[in-house]
């Protein structure tokens, strides 16, 4: 039996037959969506960006505080396309990094993250930032979470760490401030010992010698004394030593009942000489005769305090005026005012540019130091004698320093080359 061979249907009238595919309908905003995220998703597909490598975090010891910790990382070799600049994360959990400084300059690979809680433990992250070609990296210096470049993309490391920031309580490059420190000391307790047993001589000095007289003058012509204590606030070193001089000045004035006044332009200024002139009535034997009136306030406006005190000269007309402390543009007014009440004068400033004023008007001026030291020469305390004559020896033995120093440079440079290390060396150790 002749088998019936297959029939193979025509390409037209079998495909035409079968039911068409059909794909799922997209609406033209949903179309447009999707076309859009894969324009932008082909250049991540088809190139991938270089991640830096090998982060590593640690403490920086440099610095004391403890509150730095050093980053660095590396790049491929040979990596493409070259980031324009790096982003630092760092956070205390590696889920919870956050940016804090964008790094500029693809040769840049280290970092130091600054201000951080000491001996607190962190993750670091460091990305890749990467920019269109040509385009400008913008970013805000402020926050580094937000880079505005259109187009920038960033490949991020995994997180390193965790690394603990440690404070240090030693610095070995500071040795030699410890050993003239410690030096100082045993100078200052030594001088202690001695003052404590035996009066210790200090140069005289006119203007403090002429204090006795100036408190005379004022007993015997029955006026006030007016003392100005300067512009300066309580925690000014030249205020302070001022304070020391009114203190003795309240002390020695006490038994005769001569009237101290002092006007003060800063309230804890007056709040503490108050103090001081209460305490040196009383240790006097004569707290009756202090009056807290006689030391007030006036304005801590300069030129306004200045006014205050010149009507104060003019209605007072003391026998004395001393200004003691820090002053400015008002000292040759206070002065030249002064002079027009016809009273002996007294003046101490650390301000160098304000000494010409007062050593053209007035008797006597104590300059720079002698100011600071007008405390121990008129108490003879033996402890500010003890400070003030270390702080001589120490002068002495930084002069003497500075001259070997010379000595050696020179010698080294012109007689004998070859001790040339050595005298580096002493001199690296001198050296902060």
């Amino acid at each position: 039996m002749r088998g019936r061979q297959p029939t193979i249907p025509s390409r037209g009238a079998g495909f035409l037959a079968r039911p068409p595919l059909r794909l799922p309908c997209l609406r033209g905003e949903a179309f447009l969506a999707v076309a859009l995220a894969l324009l932008l998703a082909l250049p991540c597909l088809s190139d991938t960006l270089p991640t830096p490598t090998n982060v590593q975090v640690a403490n920086d010891d440099e610095e004391l505080a403890g509150d730095t910790l050093r980053v660095t990382w590396q790049m491929p070799p040979g990596a493409e396309p070259a980031p324009a600049a790096y982003r630092v994360y760092v956070g205390e959990e590696p889920q919870e990094l956050k940016a804090v400084e964008v790094v500029e300059g693809a040769e840049t690979h280290e970092a130091a993250v600054k201000d951080l809680e000491p001996g607190g433990k962190y993750y670091v992250a460091v990305g890749a930032v990467f920019v269109p070609p040509d385009a400008p990296l913008t970013y805000n210096p402020s926050d580094p979470n937000l880079v505005t470049t259109p187009g920038v993309q960033e490949a991020v490391s995994a997180p390193a760490g965790p690394a603990t920031t440690i404070g240090r309580w030693y610095k070995p490059e500071l040795t030699n401030v410890l050993l003239v420190s410690l030096l100082l000391c045993v100078i200052t307790l030594v001088v202690l010992h001695i003052a404590r047993r035996r009066d210790i001589y200090i140069r005289p000095i006119a203007a403090l010698q002429a204090v006795e007289d100036a408190i005379g003058r004022a007993t015997e012509m029955g006026r006030p004394i007016l003392y100005v204590s300067g512009l300066g606030g309580a925690g000014d070193i030249a205020t302070i030593a001022s304070m020391l001089i009114l203190g003795h000045l309240a002390h020695k004035t006490a038994p005769y009942g001569t009237r101290i006044i002092v006007p003060v332009a800063d309230p804890m200024v007056m709040a503490t000489e108050r103090e001081i002139v209460s305490q040196s009535y009383l240790h006097a034997g004569h707290p009756e005769a202090y009056d807290p009136e006689d030391i007030f306030f006036v304005t801590d406006s300069q030129f306004g305090y200045v006014t205050a005190v010149a009507g104060t000269m003019l209605r007072e007309k003391p026998a004395v005026n001393f200004f003691m402390g820090y002053f400015a543009a008002e000292s040759l007014v206070l002065a030249e005012t002064g002079n027009l009440t016809d009273t002996l004068q007294i003046a101490g400033t650390d301000a160098d540019n304000q000494l010409p004023f007062f050593v053209a008007a007035c008797d006597y001026t104590l300059m720079g130091e002698e100011l600071y030291a007008a405390g121990a020469y008129l108490s003879r305390d033996p402890i500010l004698l003890a400070q003030l004559k270390a702080q001589d020896v120490g002068k002495v033995i930084v002069s003497g320093v500075i001259v070997v120093g010379i000595i050696l440079a020179a010698t080294t440079y012109y007689v004998a080359p070859m001790l040339r290390p050595v005298a580096e060396k002493l001199l690296e150790l001198l050296t902060v």
